[in-house]
Order: C-alpha cells, then sequence, then structure tokens
C-alpha cells in the first residue's frame, strides 16, 4: 500500500513538472496575452515561500498531503496580468467605482434589511454623485436627450398592474384609517352625550335640592301665628282690593272686547243718513271761478309763458 502512494505521489509531481514546462513554452510563444515569464517566476517563488511555510507547519503538525485540483501557478499569473492591465486602462473604459473612494461606512449588519437596504441605497447614491461629477470632469455628456426613447424593462401592462396594486394598497389603508377614525369619534361623542346628559341630570337634582332647601329654611325661620304656614291656601283665598276691582270695572280685564260695531236690523234698516245724490253737495263737483286748474292746463300755461 506504501508503494502505491509513492507512486500516486510521483505521477503527480512529473505531471505538475509537465504543466509548468508547457505553461512556460506557451508564454514564451506569446500564446498567454498579457502574461510574461516575470509573472510567472514571481507567482513561482511566492509558492516556494508558501510551501516553506506549510512544510514548517506540517513538521509541527503533520497531516495527509492534499491533491492540487487547479493551477494556482497559471490562475495567479493571469490575475497579476488582468490587474496590471485593469490599473493601465482609464477609468471611461471602466466606469467602476468602489466603496473605498467613496469615504462611507458600508459595514452594516447583514441580517437587519432596514440598515442593509439603507447602506445600499447611501451607497448608490454617492456613486451616482461620483460618476457625475468624473464625467463633468471629462467632459462627456451623460445625460438622456429629451426626445431619447429607451425600452423599459417591463411592459407598460406590468406597470399598469404595479400601479393598481399601490393605488389599491393606499386605498386601503386610508380605508382602515378613516373607520379608525370614524369609531373614536363616534366614542368621543357617546362619552360627550352621556357627560352632558349626567351634568343636566346633576344641575336638575342640585336645583330641586335647593329649593326644597330653601323651602325648609323659610318655614323654620317663620313666627307662628303672625305669618300663615300654608302659603299656597293663603293665596288662594286672598281677594283683589277696592282698587283694584273699581279699575278692573271701569278698564275691564283685558283680553277680547266687546263687539260694539256689529250691524243689526235696525241699523241696515234705517236710511235717515241715506243721499241719492251721492255724499257730496247736490251730486255736483265744485265749479266756482278761481279755482285750481288741472295739471294739464298748468302744463300748457307754463308752455305758453316761456315761449
Amino acid at each position: 500500500m506504501a508503494s502505491d502512494s509513492d507512486d500516486s505521489q510521483l505521477d503527480n509531481l512529473l505531471e505538475a513538472e509537465a504543466e509548468a514546462a508547457a505553461l512556460r513554452r506557451a508564454i514564451a510563444e506569446g500564446a498567454v496575452p498579457g502574461v510574461t515569464l516575470a509573472d510567472l517566476e514571481k507567482v513561482a517563488s511566492d509558492d516556494s515561500e508558501e510551501e516553506s511555510e506549510d512544510g514548517a507547519s506540517d513538521k509541527k503538525n503533520p497531516v495527509a498531503p492534499k491533491i492540487a485540483v487547479a493551477n494556482n501557478k497559471a490562475l495567479k499569473a493571469k490575475l497579476n496580468a488582468l490587474s496590471r492591465h485593469h490599473a493601465s486602462l482609464e477609468w471611461i473604459e471602466k466606469m467602476d467605482i468602489v466603496d473605498g473612494d467613496l469615504g462611507l461606512e458600508t459595514t452594516a449588519d447583514v441580517h437587519d434589511d432596514l440598515k442593509r437596504e439603507v447602506a445600499f441605497y447611501d451607497l448608490a447614491l454617492a456613486s451616482v454623485a461620483e460618476a457625475r461629477s468624473r464625467f463633468k470632469a471629462a467632459k462627456i455628456p451623460f445625460a438622456r436627450p429629451s426626445d431619447f426613447y429607451a425600452e423599459m424593462v417591463k411592459t407598460d401592462d406590468h406597470m399598469a398592474k404595479v400601479k393598481d396594486r399601490l393605488i389599491f394598497e393606499s386605498k386601503k389603508i386610508e380605508a382602515f384609517e378613516k373607520r379608525k377614525s370614524n369609531k373614536e369619534y363616534k366614542l368621543r361623542a357617546k362619552e360627550a352625550r352621556e357627560n352632558k346628559l349626567l351634568s343636566k341630570q346633576k344641575a336638575k337634582k342640585d336645583h330641586l335640592q335647593a329649593v326644597a332647601d330653601w323651602a325648609n329654611n323659610a318655614a323654620s325661620n317663620r313666627i307662628t301665628g303672625r305669618v300663615r304656614d300654608d302659603d299656597d291656601e293663603y293665596l288662594r283665598n286672598m281677594q283683589p282690593n277696592k282698587k283694584r276691582m273699581a279699575y278692573n270695572k271701569k278698564y275691564g280685564h283685558g283680553g277680547k272686547r266687546s263687539r260694539y260695531k256689529t250691524m243689526d236690523k235696525a241699523m241696515i234698516n234705517d236710511m235717515s243718513q241715506y243721499n241719492p245724490k251721492g255724499n257730496f253737495d247736490g251730486g255736483k263737483k265744485n265749479s266756482k271761478k278761481g279755482g285750481r286748474q288741472g295739471k294739464r292746463a298748468r302744463d300748457a300755461a307754463r308752455l305758453r309763458r316761456k315761449s
């Protein structure tokens, strides 16, 4: 079993060396753009340092050897080449904004949805502002023209459904708040009516109690023998004095008057004051000379005087 494991490790080493040699030839021939032999040597030195550190740690804690699945040297070399190429490009070719350039604190609890979304919003807003300033500094137009037609990601039907849903939710919330306010208003109105009724009953009760106390106090303060205790009986038996009776006899008691101008049979048959010629002198108008002329005659005379 030990010989089999040694043979497999040897095969793996030989295969890795063959891959490294093939990679060197490909880089020398220029088959891998952006990667040079210097990058490969740098990666090899880094791997040797890591292997030395791993060897030292393995001596302390010996573990079973691991079999490499990926070609780490080639991957790191390609990563270094891409990094150099990315750094050599201008910003307009990349148009990337990272949080390190903004100076924002984007550390938020990943389990807190609200804080996480707020962090996303702040980061996006700051990135847009930074990109606008960079576009303006480079004098590159970035605003969309007013007549530019951009096709929406979502269709109009979908957005109409979203709008209807939002309107429905807003109306639902508004109706709930209205019902809540109406219910509270009814409760307050009911309490106000009850308080008003109780205060009215209390005022009536206090008034009756005050009248009763006044009557009891007045009865207790009367002098026996000089004033009748029964006031109602005294008022019923009291008669008006002679002066009042004389005024009543002369002027009456008021109310409905006597119908002294009503026609009767004798008045209807009385013809003594009847004048068949009319109620003026002999049934003739006053025709004395020197009387005032009529309006038409006066107007005519006035016109003659003016002419």
